[in-house]
C-alpha cells in the first residue's frame, strides 16, 4: 500500500525518497517554470545537488556561431502559463498523485516490456486486465485501471522501433503515441499525468521533445 509523503520528508528537486512506495504530491516537484527562473537569476549558498542542468531544455539552442549561457533561443514561443503547469521528477512517476500514468510498452501490452516495475507495483489485476484488451497498435494507445497504484488509470501506449531507413515513419508514430495518449486523457475526465523517459542520447530527447511540443501544439502553429 501507498501511503502519503510529508512535504519535509522529500528530498530537494523532486528526488524520489527512500521508500519507493510512498506517494509524492505535485506540490512537493519542481515546476518547469522553477528552472527558468533558476537559469536566470544566480543564488548564493545554492545546493550542489540542484543544478540548473538539472532541468537541460531540449528546445533552447545558441544561436549559430554563439557558446556563450546567453542569448538563449526557442523553436517555440514560450509559454510561462503552460511551463507552471510541467512538472520535473526523477524516480517512478506512478509514485506521483496524479490521475494517470503513462506506460511504454509493446503489442502484447505485457509485463516483460512495460515500463520497468509498473506491474509489480500495481499488482496482478493489471496484467489480467491488459490481457482482455486485446494487443494494442503501434502508435496507439489503451487504458486500464490502476489497481494498487496511486493513479486513477494507467495509459499503455507502443511506440515505433526506430531505423534510419524509416524516420519519418518513426517520428509520426512516435507522435501519434503523444497525441493517443492525450486523447484518451480528455476522454476519461483526467487532467494530470504522468510520463516516463527511459535513459536516451541528447539528440533523441531533442528529437522527442520536438514531437511532444508538436503534438500538443494548434495545428495552425506548428510550423511557425
Amino acid at each position: 500500500m501507498y501511503q502519503r509523503v510529508p512535504t519535509a520528508v522529500t528530498t530537494r528537486g523532486g528526488l524520489p525518497t527512500d521508500n519507493g512506495y510512498s506517494v509524492v504530491t505535485l506540490d512537493q516537484v519542481p515546476r518547469w517554470s522553477d528552472a527558468e527562473s533558476r537559469s536566470s537569476f544566480s543564488y548564493d549558498n545554492e545546493d550542489p545537488s540542484f543544478t540548473n542542468s538539472y532541468f537541460p531544455d531540449p528546445l533552447t539552442a545558441h544561436p549559430e556561431g554563439e557558446s556563450s549561457s546567453y542569448g538563449m533561443v526557442s523553436r517555440f514561443p514560450v509559454d510561462h502559463e503552460i511551463n507552471s503547469k510541467i512538472y520535473l521528477w526523477r524516480g517512478h512517476p506512478w509514485n506521483l498523485e496524479v490521475d494517470a500514468v503513462v506506460n511504454s510498452t509493446n503489442e502484447n501490452l505485457d509485463d516483460a516490456h512495460s515500463s520497468p516495475g509498473l506491474h509489480a507495483a500495481a499488482g496482478p489485476g493489471l496484467a489480467e486486465e491488459c490481457m482482455t484488451l486485446g494487443g494494442c497498435r503501434t502508435g496507439m494507445a489503451k487504458v486500464t485501471n490502476g489497481y494498487d497504484l496511486p493513479v486513477r488509470r494507467i495509459i499503455h501506449t507502443v511506440g515505433p522501433k526506430y531505423a534510419v531507413k524509416y524516420h519519418t515513419a518513426a517520428e509520426n508514430a512516435l507522435s501519434h503515441c503523444y497525441r493517443s495518449c492525450l486523447e484518451l486523457l480528455i476522454e476519461n475526465g483526467l487532467q494530470r499525468r504522468a510520463n516516463s523517459t527511459k535513459k536516451k542520447s541528447k539528440t533523441s530527447l531533442k528529437r522527442d521533445a520536438k514531437l511532444l511540443t508538436k503534438a500538443t501544439t494548434p495545428e495552425d502553429e506548428r510550423d511557425k
